[in-house]
């Protein structure tokens, strides 16, 4: 069972983990099914090889992958 505290720990690991992948759109904290803290990360639809190097875990807190599509003003 992940704290808040530690969800906030590995949301700021997880940063430097993927800085500088393209297609990651965002960072955060979310909960899981039974109500517990985890880490979230938006990828871009289109990211397919940022989107395998997520981790499923960070410092023992889940983290979960969003697949968004950015908005594009055309």
């Amino acid at each position: 069972m992940a704290t808040m505290k530690a969800a906030l720990r590995a949301k700021e690991k997880t940063k430097e983990l993927l800085k500088g992948l393209p297609g990651i759109d965002g960072i955060g904290i979310t909960w899981d099914d039974d109500g517990q803290p985890c880490v979230r990360v938006n990828v871009d639809i289109e990211a397919e090889a940022s989107r395998q190097e997520v981790p499923t875990c960070v410092d023992g807190v889940p983290v979960k992958v969003e697949i968004v599509r950015q908005a594009r003003l055309e």
